[in-house]
């Protein structure tokens, strides 16, 4: 294939936006799903570099490509609505995170770091739904899908069955309303209800292609089977002649239809026609001209047509061509439900019930449009799912401790069979007896049951009796709701809940996630963020149900979970959802004419080719049975295919939902301006982040620094890269003096004005000085952003013990009451609120708040001081009479 200068910088430029792709995914997966901002400063660094520079690419490309045809107008590739909806979306979603910023956000560095992470998002839904418009970058977007589910699912069950070094791969708790076995897999991600709704976006995708080829399969059975009965009936010869001259009948009747005219003359001028233009259009695509060339194509082509020929008609021909049809075609339905065992037996020894009930849901909403996927999805999964109930079960016995050796056996050997046992189940039989297909029915149904009644027995505890984690998800949506109330709109920044909810919390809970993606949106960016949220979910939704239906079940799933957990905090949640759609495109410009027709019909746009029987002009041909279905592209669908198409371009779709919105920047200056913009931003995204990193960095040294001049050198050198950063500034404030002291500790609550951290070390500066007054509005303060603290409370009634005793060394009786009075208030109001808690019990106490010993002793402390100070300064008043001379008479 000759590649010209603009064709080759086109490829060029797609193969360099996969790989950055492939590159954000796989990251993503090794970064702990991208959960810690911290990790991601580096990375984030170099893929908004690379982004500025994809965009200059594209900018120089296009202004070569304008100037060799005289127009001087940059075109953005004609979209649809919902497609500018899911591009425009994450935008907006920076836009709203920036104005948060300018208005004075609660965290002023969670918010920095959501308007890194949609930088980053927008940029990668950019990037994948423009590589899926090419057909290569298709296939290395399929790739990219499959290499990461089979990297995530083999990881974590290696990281069991053969003891792979993974850091908190298995999660371990003594509660069984938490785990029925006592460890739960949690794979690289370290959590195990996200890494269960990501195992169950793989498997849905896998497990809806497999059903989607099965049905397909059985239908082109049916109706090929059907076809050759037909066929020999009508010409009262074999099946092979009979479907040979049926078809040559067809397409002799179609050319006559086309040409209006019935005769030889006309079959035959129609065929030098085509037979022409055919060998002219397969001589410039091979790059060479001469008969050897065009011979082994005809070659070529009658071998397969021959191999299509014999697996239509039942007939068992030659054993070299079956064997090279088995191999070719026959090892593809193994592949295709390669992932589907791993991703089963992830999925359920992460004991997710949210996960396995979004799973569920999301099936079943599936299911109600296209019912005739039924028993292709029962007959594509009985195997695997059984397979991996018996290794879930057998696991669960041991609370996942097993012997590498064996473990790896049986695991391999699982995995084969439940290869070997869902090919038998699906595979196809051509004018098989009804019984055939009952039996097969009967036993995925019993393999089901068995696999769900495993389950079942393993997890009914956590199914019917009370759970806690459930109970405290109910706390922290009521939370959430009246903290949302406070900033309906537009939310309060990132970061939100995780900065606020000490104070907002109404039981000593420990949570610092809301555990709803939505609730969390909702407090960031208020209600019109959880609106723009919501119609980008839409927007994907549409495109993946016009594109590839069979890929609506993942996006269903992710969305169902991510409303019960905090998914959405996971980076490689949001790029599978991106993926989604890019794959659907992918799939419909690509692959769709291939699977939604499987006989090719003669049409103006294809041409025949000549040769004889042999020839496939006059053939059905089978759609590709690929690999992985997403990925397969049929013939004619872009310049890479092997016959380009002689025909007009088709007319744009105008009217209904899918409408095509041209965009173009018709001056050269704007042109340039806006480019110019776009890498603008980009850099300054890129140099935010490494700010971020270095002071990450600095901090995280200054950790280990075993000097204390060190410490405070590196600390000063981390809140210049990044000011924004409470953490340092309240571990620098605590070796500085007094003035210095404080005066940093309130130039950090301008970037965070409710951190419970700084406010405390504000509070205790304010009980180390003179000021009652100061120090118990300050007290008050640090209390009510960290409600349920039982430390801080009796470290506040110490502090204002010591205020006390300091005035009565100092003389001021009064301070000295004043002290000692406010740190009984403080113990009585901390006496109160622990009976209050302790009424309600230990459940959701979390933070095991209470009244500690502590606090009687400085109470008797306080009376002590109280009552010195009492006396003091009732000794020190003067008595009426006393202390003055008798007035004389004069």
């Amino acid at each position: 294939m000759r590649l010209n200068n603009q064709d080759s910088q086109k490829k060029a430029l797609v193969f360099a936006c996969t790989g950055a792709v492939f590159a954000a995914v796989m990251a993503a997966s090794l970064l702990r799903g991208m959960f810690f901002a911290g990790e991601i400063y580096p990375f984030l660094t170099v893929w908004l570099v690379l982004c500025g520079m994809f965009c200059a690419w594209g900018q120089a490309a296009s202004a070569l490509r304008n100037d060799e045809r005289r127009d001087h107008v940059l075109k953005i590739a004609v979209v649809n609505k919902p497609a500018l909806i899911l591009l425009g979306c994450p935008l907006a979603i920076f836009v709203l995170y920036a104005w948060a910023g300018l208005r004075g956000p609660v965290s002023a560095q969670e918010t920095a770091d959501e308007l890194l992470r949609w930088a980053f998002y927008a940029t990668f839904a950019l990037l994948a739904y423009f590589c899926a418009a090419d057909r290569q970058g298709a296939r290395l977007l399929a790739a990219i899908w499959h290499v990461t589910g089979m990297t995530l699912s083999l990881s974590a069950l290696l990281a069991v069955c053969a003891q792979l070094k993974l850091p908190y791969a298995v999660a371990y708790t003594a509660a069984p309303e938490v785990s029925a076995t006592g460890a739960r897999l949690a794979g690289l991600l370290q959590y195990p209800n996200t890494f269960g709704a990501v195992m169950v976006v793989f498997l849905l995708e896998r497990l809806f292609a497999a059903a989607f080829h099965v049905q397909r399969a059985q239908s082109r059975a049916a109706e090929l089977g059907a076809g050759t009965k037909e066929r020999s009936g009508k010409n009262g010869t074999s099946g092979r002649e009979g479907t040979q001259k049926g078809r040559e009948r067809e397409v002799t009747q179609e050319i006559w239809e086309r040409s209006g005219k019935k005769g030889t003359s006309v079959w035959r001028n129609k065929q030098r026609e085509w037979g022409n233009a055919h060998g002219i259009i397969e001589r410039e695509r091979s790059g060479k001209k001469g008969t050897s060339v065009w011979r082994k194509m005809q070659r070529e082509r009658g071998v397969a047509h021959r191999i299509i020929e014999w697996e239509w008609s039942g007939k068992k021909g030659n054993r070299k061509l079956r064997g090279l049809w088995c191999s070719s075609a026959g090892g593809r339905p193994l592949l295709r439900m390669l992932p589907l065992f791993p991703c089963a037996a992830a999925l359920l020894l992460s004991e997710s019930r949210g996960a396995r009930l979004a799973a569920a849901l999301a099936s079943a909403a599936a299911l109600l449009w296209p019912r005739q996927l039924c028993m292709p999805l029962l007959l594509a999964g009985a195997a695997p799912v059984a397979a991996a109930a018996w290794r879930y079960r057998q696991l669960a016995r041991t609370g996942l401790a097993v012997e590498p050796v064996s473990g790896l056996l049986l695991l391999a050997g699982l995995w084969g069979a439940a290869l070997l046992g869902g090919a038998w189940l699906c595979r196809r039989r051509t004018g098989a007896a009804g019984g055939w297909h009952a039996a097969r029915a009967a036993l995925a149904a019993a393999l089901w049951t068995a696999a769900g009644s495993a389950v079942l027995l393993q997890v009914s505890e956590r199914i019917t009796g009370p759970s806690s984690t459930v109970a405290a998800r109910g706390l922290f949506y009521r939370d959430a709701w009246k903290l949302a109330a406070e900033a309906p709109w537009l939310g309060r920044g990132g970061g939100t809940w995780r900065s606020t909810y000490l104070a907002a919390q109404s039981r000593p809970y420990v949570g610092s996630q809301v555990h709803s993606g939505y609730l969390d949106l909702l407090l960031n960016l208020g209600g019109v963020g959880l609106a723009v949220i919501l119609l980008l979910l839409l927007a994907a939704g549409w495109l993946v149900a016009a594109g590839a239906p069979r890929l609506l079940p993942p996006l269903l799933a992710l969305a169902l979970h991510s409303a019960v957990d905090f998914d959405w905090s996971y980076g490689l949640v949001w790029l599978l959802l991106f993926l989604l759609p890019a794959l659907a495109r992918a799939e419909k410009l690509h692959h769709a004419a291939a699977d939604n027709s499987p006989v090719c019909p003669i049409s103006a746009k294809s041409l025949p080719i000549t040769g004889g029987p042999g020839s496939l002009a006059a053939e059905p041909v089978l759609a590709p049975a690929a690999l992985f279905p997403v990925h397969a592209a049929p013939a004619g669908a872009t310049d890479n295919s092997p016959v380009r198409p002689i025909s007009a371009k088709s007319p744009p779709i105008t009217g209904g939902p899918w409408r095509l919105v041209p965009f173009a920047v018709q001056h050269p200056l704007l042109r340039v301006s806006v480019v110019t913009l776009l890498c603008g931003v980009t850099l300054a995204l890129s140099v935010l982040s490494y700010q971020m990193m270095k002071g990450d960095s600095l901090y995280k040294q200054a950790a280990g620094a075993s000097h204390r001049e060190e410490r405070i050198s590196l600390l000063r050198q981390s809140l210049q890269w990044n000011p924004r950063q409470p953490k340092a500034a309240a571990a620098l404030s605590r070796m500085l003096p007094e003035p210095e002291g404080s005066a940093l500790l309130r130039k950090a609550l301008g970037y965070a004005p409710e951190d419970a951290a700084l406010n405390w070390e504000l509070a205790k500066r304010a009980m180390r000085g003179k000021h009652p007054g100061t120090a118990l509005y300050r007290v008050r303060k640090g209390e009510a952003l960290d409600v349920f603290n039982g430390v801080k409370r009796v470290e506040a009634a110490e502090g204002m013990l010591d205020m006390s005793v300091r005035k009565l060394k100092d003389g001021d009786e009064l301070g000295a009451l004043q002290s000692a009075d406010a740190g009984l208030e403080l113990l009585r109001e901390y006496r109160l609120l622990a009976e209050q808690e302790g009424s309600k019990g230990l459940q959701h106490n979390d933070r095991r708040f209470g009244a500690q010993k502590e606090a009687e002793g400085i109470d008797l402390r306080l009376k002590e001081a109280r009552a010195a100070a009492c006396y003091l300064r009732t000794a020190m008043l003067p008595v009426s009479g006393e202390g003055t001379e008798p007035e004389v008479e004069p």
